[in-house]
């Protein structure tokens, strides 16, 4: 399912006249749709051509990359993020927070999203994860770990496992790894921010509505 980003773009030039020109649009959007909305929601034309994008909802990038972007741009990035497995974007979002996510333009936001697999990043895993979502990370660390290095098994085979103190032990991982609510992942990593050019991740955008476009004849053949 896609995980639609909310934006309201609004004409500065009719704003610095005093009127609002703009309204909210859903990305991602094919190309035509957002040149559509550009030239008939917002306005753009010879003498009314810059806009902000003054409001975001359910956007998982800080606005502060947001506000003065590119709306065409914008839209890549949205249809490259979902793309995204919740892992990767996870990772993303791990990533980003400890790396300071204020200063990334959008073209540096979407290379980042394409090199989502370099981020090591892994999610707790450890039988009973599903009861114990509102546990603090480092109690999951713990019993990730502790299952991971057959801890856990040989504590359960001693009969001392009730006696055993997981969130410290989950604790003294957090020098090395970075923990987060459903996963860890470590602090070092090599991501190049414009390691894609303009024109390659162009060319991924146009594969990925391709293969959007294939899927939704195929699916409409299978239905009638």
């Amino acid at each position: 399912m896609k995980e639609k980003f909310a934006v309201f773009a609004q004409n500065l030039a009719y704003y610095n006249e005093g009127m609002l020109v703009g309204d909210w649009i859903e990305l991602p959007q094919l190309p035509e749709i957002i040149d559509k909305y550009l030239k008939e929601t917002v306005k753009i034309d010879e003498e009314h051509e810059e806009y902000e994008i003054a409001d975001i909802d359910k956007v998982p990038f800080p606005y502060s990359s947001i506000q003065w972007s590119d709306l065409h741009e914008l839209n890549n990035l949205a249809i490259i993020y979902n793309t995204l497995t919740i892992e990767q974007k996870e990772a993303i979002q791990a990533y980003l927070e400890s790396d300071g996510e204020e200063h990334y333009c959008i073209s540096e936001l979407i290379n980042i999203c394409l090199q989502a697999d370099e981020i090591d990043y892994y999610r707790y895993y450890f039988e009973g994860i599903k009861y114990s979502q509102d546990c603090p990370p480092e109690i999951k660390m713990g019993y990730t770990m502790a299952e991971e290095f057959g801890i856990h098994q040989t504590l359960e085979k001693l009969g001392i496992l009730d006696y055993f103190d997981f969130e410290k032990y989950g604790n003294s991982f957090g020098y090395d790894y970075n923990l987060l609510e459903n996963g860890y992942f470590t602090y070092e990593h090599n991501l190049d921010p414009n390691y894609y050019s303009k024109e390659e991740i162009q060319e991924k955008i146009e594969s990925i509505l391709l293969q959007n476009k294939n899927k939704e004849e195929n699916d409409y053949e299978k239905a009638i």
